[in-house]
């Protein structure tokens, strides 16, 4: 089954936090978005359970932990995985494409490239939420209105 929505970011956080555990700036931004436009979410469980439900995903540039220290390393290993996120996209063939983190676009559109995705048909980028307040205003902000306007042309 194709993935309606995919959400793609730099990298897993660690062990014990991931968006799917709800313990994450990440997820509390999505759900935050996701509730701008859909209205708000009695529970994590329920939110996980629309996120599913509506073919929405998460999927990372690098699966495998990452330098966030040296950006020389860090740059290697983004370009390094464009391949294994160009297989993967494959997989999911998602109509719409939201890359949350700027410095990741790139990497992500050579994915995108490579996969040769004819049905992506929308593809938008928000800055991840963290370093800032603004950057997660404007990640949750971003978000909300792609959602918006993806969903109003279909």
């Amino acid at each position: 089954m194709a993935t309606e929505i995919l959400l793609i970011t730099e990298a897993k956080s660690s062990d014990t936090k991931s968006f799917y555990k709800c313990n994450t700036p990440l997820y509390r931004s999505v759900k935050s978005a996701f509730e701008m436009q859909f209205g708000n979410f009695e529970t994590d469980i329920d939110f996980l359970a629309f996120f599913e439900e509506i073919k929405c995903k998460i999927e990372y540039l690098v699966t495998e932990e990452i330098d966030r220290k040296d950006m020389t390393i860090r740059n290697k290993q983004r370009s390094e995985n464009v391949d294994s996120l160009s297989k993967r996209l494959r997989t999911h063939r998602p109509k719409c494409i939201i890359i949350i983190m700027k410095d990741i676009e790139k990497f992500v559109l050579m994915a995108i490239e490579r996969a040769k995705l004819s049905e992506v048909l929308f593809i938008k980028s928000v800055p991840f939420p963290a370093m800032s307040e603004r950057n997660r205003i404007n990640c949750e902000l971003g978000i909300a209105e792609i959602l918006k306007d993806y969903l109003a042309g279909h």
